[in-house]
């Protein structure tokens, strides 16, 4: 793959770019770059259901906000360990608008002085109590709101299998043609992909469906208690295709070279469930490959994804 002089991907800064197109999505000022070396900072970390996350703020611009009327009643400006200590007694010391930067409680305050703070570029938010510098992002969250009727995912091909049972063959039987196989453990269980959506039954016109979620009384008119969000949804990478005969065939077997187009890394059709759903360009991201998609399509469209 060295061959096709792959571009490489920092993950941390991809990680912040990612993060701060989300911060814009929800109406939210943010950006990256070094915070101003005029004052202290408070460095903390944040920890709530979603994980943790490590943060900056100005201290004496986190204090000003907090209390707006505190400036004219002192005459001496506070110290930056007495401005620890206020930002560790309060239960909320920051008042921020995006969800994945909720949290429960604040740990480990220090005074960080304008010499000790971060070489590297950081992102940032504006928050009603100062600009917060992330210094270690949150992990990143799977989506869990369910799957609508619009969803890119609800025309997706998927391979439902009405399971009858199992049985076992003994080592060394042979099988041939009018042998009848026994169904030793009969099941009548509907899956797709690794997860069963419930049993059915055989009737005249055919079969019944029933969830495996319903209550004791076996009532078929509840609703099967399956997440559509959460079904299984395969994903292949396919840098090249290409039209061959039986002959070429045997001579790539038997180690011919494949010439590729210049621009084939920036061409990797992904699949979902074998439906094309995007085109990207195949990046270098760490020690593993990644593609990072520069086009998406939407019922028939192209959507360009910004880089």
């Amino acid at each position: 793959m060295s061959a096709l002089k792959l571009r490489r991907i920092d993950a941390r800064a991809h990680a912040a770019a990612q993060a701060i197109r989300r911060w814009r999505s929800a109406d939210v000022d943010a950006g990256s770059g070094h915070p101003p070396g005029q004052s202290g900072y408070l460095c903390f970390r944040a920890s709530g259901e979603g994980g943790e996350w490590w943060g900056l703020i100005d201290a004496r611009d986190w204090l000003h906000r907090s209390l707006p009327g505190l400036r004219s009643l002192l005459t001496v400006e506070c110290s930056l360990m007495n401005i620890v200590e206020l930002f560790r007694a309060v239960p909320q010391p920051l008042l921020l608008k995006v969800d994945d930067l909720h949290y429960q409680q604040v740990s480990d305050v220090e005074g960080v002085l304008p010499g000790q703070l971060p070489a590297q570029e950081l992102p940032w938010l504006d928050t009603p109590r100062g600009r917060l510098w992330l210094t270690r992002l949150p992990p990143v969250r799977a989506a869990s709101l369910p799957l609508d009727a619009d969803s890119w995912l609800s025309d997706l091909p998927l391979r439902l299998e009405l399971m009858l049972g199992s049985s076992h063959l003994r080592h060394g039987i042979r099988l041939k043609a009018g042998d009848v196989l026994r169904i030793i453990q009969r099941s009548q269980r509907c899956c797709l992909g690794h997860q069963c959506l419930g049993v059915f039954t055989f009737t005249e016109q055919g079969i019944h469906m029933q969830s495996t979620a319903t209550g004791a009384q076996g009532s078929a008119d509840s609703d099967p208690d399956v997440d559509l969000g959460a079904l299984p949804v395969r994903l292949q990478f396919v840098l090249a295709t290409q039209d061959i005969d039986l002959a070429t065939l045997s001579r790539i077997i038997g180690g011919q070279l494949i010439p590729l187009a210049d621009d084939a890394a920036r061409h990797i059709e992904v699949l979902a469930n074998g439906k094309p759903v995007a085109r990207g360009e195949l990046v270098q991201l760490e020690e593993q490959l990644g593609v990072e998609l520069l086009e998406v399509y939407r019922d028939g469209s192209l959507d360009g994804m910004p880089r």
